[in-house]
């Protein structure tokens, strides 16, 4: 594997850690940078491939960053790495571009498994906030949803956010989250991320994105 990886995060500590765990890869090559103002520097200047980004860092923030080059020609594929388990953090986030959120309590065990998939174009979630021990095993009988609301869990297990399903399916973000809502207590699902964790058991989660 060939891949130039920046690391921004305000720990250096946790740099050192995070940067050991890719080098250990032959054909990695990270760099480091200590706030956002640095990292969109190292972004405009060295082009890497993959950005990984801590959302809480003085001068300028992960959201910050995003918001300046995540949307940009060329821009490397963006991870979120952060302590926040936060539903409305992460999708701000995938709005904002960022290719996947990754739990730093997850990073030992999937950080390379989340490079691969985003490298490969697709979406990556921290796997504990993919599955919900307290969303139970809904049923996924057809006859239980409309056509329309599995489009949306279909769409929710692509890893898209109800700003991107709003605007796919022309209709109001509003719309999304009160569809996601009904559709979470037509199946019975409990736990922040329940809708996600079944969204993605039925439909094998996200497609390549260009």
């Amino acid at each position: 594997m060939s891949v130039r990886v920046l690391i921004a995060d305000d720990h250096p500590l946790f740099r050192r850690g995070v940067r050991e765990v890719l080098e250990a890869v032959e054909g990695c090559v990270c760099t480091e940078a200590a706030d956002g103002l640095e990292a969109l520097a190292h972004i405009r200047q060295h082009s890497p491939e993959v950005a990984l980004l801590d959302l809480s860092m003085p001068r300028a923030d992960g959201f910050d960053v995003l918001a300046e080059a995540g949307r940009r020609p060329g821009a490397p594929r963006f991870v979120i790495l952060t302590l926040h388990d936060d539903a409305r953090l992460m999708e701000r986030a995938f709005d904002l571009g960022a290719s996947a959120y990754l739990l730093k309590e997850d990073a030992a065990d999937e950080l390379l498994k989340c490079l691969a998939e985003v490298r490969a174009g697709r979406r990556y979630l921290s796997r504990a906030l993919a599955s919900d021990p307290a969303s139970g095993d809904a049923p996924a009988a057809p006859g239980l949803l409309t056509p329309a609301e599995w489009r949306i869990v279909k769409l929710v297990g692509e890893y898209k956010t109800s700003r991107e399903i709003a605007a796919q399916l022309n209709i109001s973000v509003r719309t999304v989250d009160n569809h996601r809502g009904h559709i979470a207590k037509k199946l019975g699902l409990r736990g922040r991320h329940a809708l996600l964790h079944f969204a993605a058991r039925q439909f094998g989660g996200p497609p390549e994105r260009g």
